[in-house]
């Protein structure tokens, strides 16, 4: 797998936090942003594997659309610990949080990956290349449709991935965060559009704001997709986009409250085919709501 690096320049937050705020009242009734000391993540109501997003941080794309359509790529199989190393993250501690597709390598079939996953030496020395060296908190979800093509949710037994993966590394300190609120959409635009298009109108083309972190549906619904198993052979290549998006995949409303791991950037200056955007969601307490935020 060829790996290439691109250093970013990001505005400080609270310039963001203007810009965010802005945006988002174009879009919904109220909406407020500040910066805070960011709260204990592993705790109710985000549940997550690690205590904060701060220390080192770097967003990485895996994969992608090109994985799956015209024809699932079933080589493309992947490791979040040997991502982190390609990623250039500490095997003495970390935190990568994102989304993407289940291992079907694992799993023996083909799923959502709401990845959620820490790190840190279990003794005087740490490798990625032995996971016994390390102490792991996989707090990840599988999202997946049975037979039914009803959704189903659940821990992920694994600490692999595959066809494309969008994550936000860091080494899981507490530390400054923006902390954003919505309420009451009104206009065209979703939570996470409404902040990326604000960024791209801000700073343009040629300055990317890439953000990653996790953010809770309170109230109300959302609309989600799913990937299901992979088509049988013999229905193979997907015919068009329109297939597999209308025809192929799962779509479900959920009712709040589920927990949402989102990736995304402003612009892609360098022609990278960045996925603009990607976000999972799944509930702590139950094993029926999830998969990728549709609207």
């Amino acid at each position: 797998m060829t790996v290439t690096k691109h250093p970013r320049d990001p505005p400080p937050l609270d310039e963001l936090a203007t810009i965010i705020q802005k945006a988002l009242l174009s879009n919904f009734k109220t909406a407020s942003v500040a910066v805070v000391e960011c709260p204990d993540l592993k705790q109710a109501p985000f549940n997550l594997a690690a205590s904060g997003l701060s220390g080192n941080p770097r967003i990485a794309d895996i994969g992608g659309q090109q994985n799956l359509f015209p024809r699932p790529s079933l080589n493309a199989k992947y490791s979040l610990l040997s991502l982190a190393q390609d990623m250039e993250m500490s095997p003495g501690a970390g935190f990568v949080l994102g989304a993407g597709a289940a291992p079907h390598q694992d799993l023996g079939r083909n799923a959502e990956l709401a990845p959620n996953l820490a790190w840190r030496k279990a003794g005087n020395s740490s490798s990625f290349d032995d996971p016994d060296s390390l102490v792991i908190e996989n707090g990840s979800r599988v999202i997946k449709v049975d037979e039914s093509r009803e959704p189903v949710c659940e821990h992920a037994s694994t600490t692999n991935c595959a066809l494309m993966i969008n994550l936000y590394g860091s080494d899981g300190d507490t530390g400054l965060v923006l902390k954003i609120n919505a309420k009451a959409r009104m206009g065209e635009k979703n939570f996470t559009d409404a902040i990326r298009y604000g960024l791209r109108e801000a700073y343009g083309d040629d300055r990317p704001v890439s953000l990653g972190g996790v953010f809770l549906l309170k109230s109300g619904k959302a609309k989600f997709h799913i990937m299901p198993d992979f088509p049988p052979e013999n229905q193979l290549p997907f015919r068009d986009r329109a297939q597999l998006e209308r025809e192929w995949l799962s779509y479900h409303v959920f009712d709040a409250p589920v927990v949402c791991l989102s990736v995304m950037h402003s612009a892609d200056p360098e022609g990278l085919g960045l996925r603009m955007e990607h976000t999972h969601c799944f509930e702590v307490d139950g094993d029926r709501k999830g998969g990728s935020l549709s609207l």
